[in-house]
């Protein structure tokens, strides 16, 4: 997927997330949540799509996408998650998601760095 396919689609996705996000504080509205589920941390909208399509795509590990983006694993896993039902919304994406999926995601960064590498081989000698 292209920078500007996945800009496009943070822009489609944009506001589905603000009524999702409304009909949360809708539910909530009048019940005394002191003390209930403290919450996560924070995770720009954009983020939020990138971890769900890396995530959906078995493209790498959710613990790995939060080391490299300098955030708690927890975090990241429950703001991909309660984003994965907003890709739906996109069905250019639908499409991305048909092709082949990594069978074991890259669990560090050296074995991410070498399937980049196996990666830009095989493009290289692809397009010779």
């Amino acid at each position: 997927m292209s920078r500007e396919q996945f800009d496009r689609l943070v822009e489609e996705l944009e506001p589905y997330r603000r009524v999702l996000a409304e009909a949360e504080r809708e539910k909530r509205n009048g019940i005394n949540r002191r003390g209930y589920n403290p919450g996560f941390g924070f995770l720009d909208h954009r983020h939020r799509v990138l971890a769900a399509v890396l995530n959906r795509r078995n493209t790498i590990t959710l613990t790995l996408t939060a080391r490299l983006l300098g955030r708690d694993r927890n975090t990241l896993s429950y703001h991909a998650h309660r984003t994965m039902p907003l890709l739906a919304f996109a069905p250019d994406i639908v499409t991305a998601f048909a092709q082949t999926r990594r069978t074991h995601p890259p669990r560090t960064i050296e074995a991410l760095e070498s399937a980049i590498a196996d990666y830009e081989i095989n493009i290289k000698s692809g397009s010779s």
